[in-house]
């Protein structure tokens, strides 16, 4: 009898791990589903220092929103270009960064919060600073619509005519253009 209470108490005691590793499963699986859910909802916004750009990211960073102040206008187009590309990867950091903090609320110190959190942030790395200058990235004014009026090429000098022979009688035609 003794054997059979030993095996009656085994088969209880896995029975009560199998159940406790399920439970564990269902919390875990309804925790990153609200954290999914969560993350879906995000959206960063991100204004370049000098207020010229301002663009907003969702959580996939795709971009949702960009808007432009006056100043762009006296920007010239390489630099439009790099506030609003430093503008969209700031955004998608924030989004790397709000990703972190959701997950790491939802399930703290499970691995797969980490490998998570390590995907968000290779996604959606931090800004790279410029190492190109931009002193000489371009342009340093657009002129659009002007039009140069001298001509590169060098004139060539034309021949004077010769007079031709004077001819008194206005009904001869011979030799002359009817045109003329």
């Amino acid at each position: 009898m003794n054997g059979m209470n030993g095996m009656v108490t085994a088969a209880a005691d896995a029975e009560r791990q199998l159940d406790d590793v399920v439970e564990t499963a269902i919390r875990r699986a309804e925790a990153f589903t609200e954290a999914r859910h969560r993350i879906d909802e995000v959206t960063v916004t991100h204004r370049s220092p000098d207020g010229a750009v301002s663009v907003t990211v969702r959580a996939s960073g795709a971009v949702l929103d960009v808007t432009c102040s006056e100043l762009v206008r006296t920007m010239p187009p390489h630099q439009v270009a790099a506030t609003f590309q430093a503008c969209v990867q700031a955004a998608q950091a924030g989004v790397a960064r709000r990703m972190e903090g959701i997950l790491r609320a939802a399930a703290p110190g499970d691995p797969l919060t980490d490998e998570l959190v390590a995907d968000a942030h290779k996604a959606f790395p931090p800004p790279q600073v410029p190492t190109v200058s931009t002193k000489d990235a371009g342009p340093q004014y657009l002129a659009i619509g002007d039009i140069e009026d001298h001509d590169p090429r060098p004139q060539q000098r034309r021949r004077p005519l010769r007079p031709g022979p004077v001819d008194d009688d206005p009904d001869d035609w011979s030799g002359r253009s009817v045109l003329s």
